[in-house]
């Protein structure tokens, strides 16, 4: 089972620590982190999400995500995400942190309280997709994309992709 710190909102721990499935279900906040991988010609690597996942099943998604565990960093959470979700190896030295953004969504009739504090992190990286290894569970498909295709997605004019439009415009204004 996996335990989160719950943070107050400002973003600061407040001692307690409790299961991912108590701080969805009662919307505590919690910190993630997203993982952006970009190669020299500026495509982005994105992820389709499993039909079995409980938020947004199905859609395209961040290269990499997941949750910050008591006993570790943003950035080790980082690193260790993106090596269970895509088989892929991070250096400390390759990842940079960008921003951090406030999401607070409420899915599944309710059942699902998504309050998190998301650290975004880039790294640019050119990667053979033949290499990357899916998740079992969480990634059905990986592909890239170009950043102007990536822009109508994030637009609503293509495949769904999850709604993290504060990200999206930040994520462009940095590339």
């Amino acid at each position: 089972m996996e335990y989160l710190d719950i943070l107050d909102d400002k973003g600061d721990k407040t001692r307690e620590v409790r299961s991912y499935e108590d701080a969805h279900k009662k919307g505590l906040i919690h910190k993630s982190v997203h993982v952006w991988l970009l190669d020299s010609n500026n495509q982005l690597l994105i992820q389709k999400r499993e039909k079995n996942q409980r938020a947004y099943p199905g859609y395209w998604d961040i290269s990499a995500s997941g949750h910050v565990s008591t006993v570790e960093t943003s950035l080790e959470a980082a690193i260790k995400e993106t090596k269970e979700e895509l088989g892929i190896d991070v250096k400390e030295s390759e990842i940079k942190y960008l921003f951090t953004v406030m999401e607070s969504i409420v899915l599944n009739k309710g059942s699902y309280v998504n309050n998190e504090f998301q650290d975004v992190y880039v790294v640019r990286k050119n990667l053979d997709i033949n290499q990357v290894k899916l998740a079992d569970g969480e990634v059905e498909a990986v592909r890239f994309i170009n950043i102007e295709e990536f822009k109508r997605w994030t637009n609503g004019e293509g495949e769904q992709m999850v709604p993290h439009e504060e990200e999206y415009k930040k994520l462009l204004e940095y590339i």
